[in-house]
């Protein structure tokens, strides 16, 4: 009877331990990804609509929720090989309710990579529209790029000591288990 309760028991820390794992793995990558050496996040690349243009979107940092992240637009010749001189753009980011939280007026690239400053006020999925109105001072029917983000809080510290406690948990579950085989 007593085996068979432990048994019922240790599953269920196997199973709990297993689902907040799998439920802040992601989260604990990104903490990890965050280090002051680490650079730019993994780039979102794009073509224009109308294919004029491959448009680059990175973060300096993961973006959270009410802080302030820099982020990097590249604009690429359509090989991708080379960054496309002379480009005239704006900006919008829109969240989940078509909201506008970012705007940046039609502005001239020289360099063809352009960093702003954004602040995402909540998490939750947002929008970011690249429209590109010229190329090389020569005005173009406009064209953008769309690109799709989710904006999440940083990985917080109650979860990190529920999986702590929770491995301690186990540990020692299979501890005693193991045991209690052995008699």
């Amino acid at each position: 009877m007593m085996l068979g309760l432990m048994r019922r028991a240790l599953k269920m820390v196997v199973a709990v331990h297993l689902l907040l794992l799998a439920l802040t793995s992601p989260s604990i990558a990104r903490v990890y990804a965050q280090g002051e050496s680490i650079g730019l996040t993994e780039p979102i690349v794009t073509k224009t609509d109308k294919g004029s243009l491959y448009v680059e979107v990175r973060f300096w940092s993961e973006p959270e929720p009410n802080k302030d992240v820099k982020m990097q637009i590249r604009f690429l010749q359509p090989d991708q090989s080379r960054i496309q001189l002379h480009v005239d753009y704006s900006v919008i980011i829109e969240d989940a309710n078509g909201n506008s939280v970012f705007e940046q007026p039609v502005t001239h690239s020289t360099p063809g990579i352009e960093e702003l400053p954004v602040t995402f006020p909540a998490e939750g999925p947002y929008t970011i529209t690249v429209k590109v109105s010229g190329i090389l001072f020569i005005p173009i029917p406009e064209e953008q790029a769309v690109f799709s983000i989710r904006v999440v809080p940083e990985f917080p510290v109650p979860v990190a000591l529920i999986i702590l406690a929770s491995t301690i948990g186990m540990i020692a579950t299979l501890n005693r288990y193991r045991f209690m085989k052995i008699m």
